[in-house]
């Protein structure tokens, strides 16, 4: 089975839930979390939140990518909350672009958050049936 990667804060759980219905989630919470499960399981897909550990979603990006084993799995990034930050969407876009990632979602342009999840699960499904 598809398992798929999440690395975000807790209170996004729900969405990813809803969002990713049907595939088994695995949380980490922080770079050391991430780094373990990495290292003893693989993953269909990773999605990491702009907000992971602390705003750690670029490191965990990098990670991954200079990984022998892993860089090859597709990475989605999310902004599923507001934060701190005054980055526009479109700045986040060619980060995540620049380090390889795959796409980046952001769920705050979506007035209803049935939509947004939508969009996620839209944007994952091609990754877990190729």
């Amino acid at each position: 089975m598809n398992t798929i990667l999440v690395a975000d804060v807790p209170s996004m759980d729900g969405r990813y839930a809803a969002a990713l219905a049907g595939w088994p989630l695995a949380y980490v919470r922080t770079m050391r979390e991430a780094h373990a499960l990495l290292e003893h399981q693989r993953f269909s897909l990773v999605v990491i939140g702009v907000y992971f550990d602390d705003s750690r979603m670029f490191d965990l990006v990098r990670f991954i990518r200079n990984d022998d084993i892993h860089n090859e799995v597709p990475i989605v990034c999310v902004r599923g909350s507001p934060g701190f930050t005054a980055v526009t969407t479109r700045t986040l876009e060619m980060a995540v672009k620049a380090l390889s990632a795959d796409a980046f979602v952001d769920l705050l342009h979506f007035d209803d958050e049935r939509a947004g999840e939508a969009s996620l699960r839209a944007v994952v499904r091609p990754y877990l049936t190729a």
